[in-house]
């Protein structure tokens, strides 16, 4: 089952694009309708809003006065976390039990205005935001019949789009017209998210290219990672001893394949391998794999780890899971921070991708060849830059 959060600020048309998800085959599930429901008359959570609150916030007829309540928290930041406390629970409780009665190859999608904010974010396989721009958005809610200056209120009480895309997976921008942003929506169902889904539904990670292919750093390389990180420590915690952004699109400004690598530390693989249900849930397949063993470290089995990708065609990963400690894992991160560390090492990296590139008829064949060079350059290169720096690999 593929789960999918849409956040936006309020005016920014995200139910416009529930809307479209649904009708493309997706089950929504709005929060914000849930948050009525878990307060209806005669509901728990009503009872526990006018227990901390007061029967001010109740209408004639016994139901929520909104307005009232609104009144009394919007204000103030202490009383809407009590709030908050009360309803947000309440509505993630039936959110999942909505889900659990759904199919298991059902595509989900949760309307949750407040993702940013109450760190929902990494128990989702993908998290879209839309966006608009803020003088549009305050004329969709006068249209509405808000004030500008409740409007703004509105929209200042929540987080800002930036805050929204730290979390987010994409963003769909929604500043032109319905046909356009729908065109869009219809794209990323077709072309992202049926793909996740049958991939999920098949239990397998989208594997990078075979075709070989460079593209010069990008700034979104560590959001990315960000992302995939929050995702693996929701579902391992502490038994994830680190997790780490490595290899090349680690190193700023060092063209790169676009796939993310990243290196999850871990006090034994077997730890990894009684994850290996809940790292399939979030996404996160894999198979027993060996590195290339370097000079010093001939022994194979010295090279173990799990190698794991992700299920989202939009963010192919590599994850290698790597006992602490290991040969694999200190250089792992030693290469890491001595690119980081050494413009020139960054250069002759870079000269050497290009040349072994040039020489590949694919990506398999490309890292083939690229082995011997770490034996010869990068591998003893880095050890002794190590040496003289007195770097070491940290352990927390």
């Amino acid at each position: 089952m593929l789960k999918v959060a849409l956040t936006g600020g309020i005016g920014a048309g995200k139910s416009t694009v529930a809307a479209k998800l649904s009708e493309l085959g997706a089950s929504v599930i709005d929060a914000d309708a849930l948050s009525r429901e878990v307060v209806a008359p005669d509901t728990e959570g009503l009872a526990a809003v006018v227990s901390r609150f007061g029967p001010v916030v109740l209408t004639a007829d016994g139901s929520l006065d909104r307005a009232a309540l609104a009144s009394l928290v919007f204000d103030s930041a202490p009383a809407r976390a009590e709030l908050e406390a009360i309803v947000h629970p309440r509505v993630r409780a039936r959110a999942r039990e909505i889900t659990e009665n759904l199919p298991e190859d059902a595509i989900v999608v949760q309307d949750i205005p407040l993702l940013a904010e109450t760190g929902q974010a990494p128990g989702f396989h993908l998290n879209i935001a839309v966006e608009a721009p803020r003088e549009l958005r305050l004329e969709r809610l006068a249209a509405r019949g808000l004030s500008r200056e409740d409007a703004l209120r509105r929209i200042d009480a929540q987080a800002s789009d930036a805050e929204r895309r730290e979390v987010c997976d994409l963003v769909l921008d929604n500043r032109d017209d319905l046909h356009e942003l729908e065109r869009h929506v219809a794209m990323l169902w077709k072309e992202r998210i049926l793909p996740f889904a049958e991939n999920l539904r098949l239990e397998r990670a989208e594997i990078r290219p075979e075709k070989l292919q460079f593209v010069e750093s990008d700034p979104a390389w560590p959001h990315r990672f960000e992302h995939l990180a929050a995702r693996l420590r929701r579902v391992m915690g502490p038994s994830a001893v680190r997790i780490d952004h490595v290899g090349s699109t680690a190193v700023a400004g060092l063209p790169a394949k676009d796939v993310i690598d990243i290196q999850v530390t871990v006090v034994s693989l077997h730890i990894v391998d009684a994850f290996a249900e809940a790292l399939g849930d979030a996404g996160f397949f894999g198979r027993i794999l060996f590195d290339s063993p370097k000079p010093e470290y001939p022994n194979v089995d010295d090279w173990e780890k799990r190698f794991y990708g992700y299920a989202d065609p939009g963010n192919i990963a590599q994850i290698h899971f790597r006992s602490i400690d290991s040969p694999g894992q200190r250089f792992a991160l030693m290469f890491r921070d001595w690119l980081r560390a050494d413009a020139a090492a960054r250069a002759d990296y870079a000269q050497a991708k290009g040349v072994l590139a040039a020489k590949a008829d694919s990506a398999t064949d490309y890292a083939e060849r690229k082995e011997p060079w770490f034996d010869h350059e990068g591998w003893p290169r880095a050890n002794r830059w190590a040496a003289e720096t007195n770097w070491h690999a940290p352990v927390c």
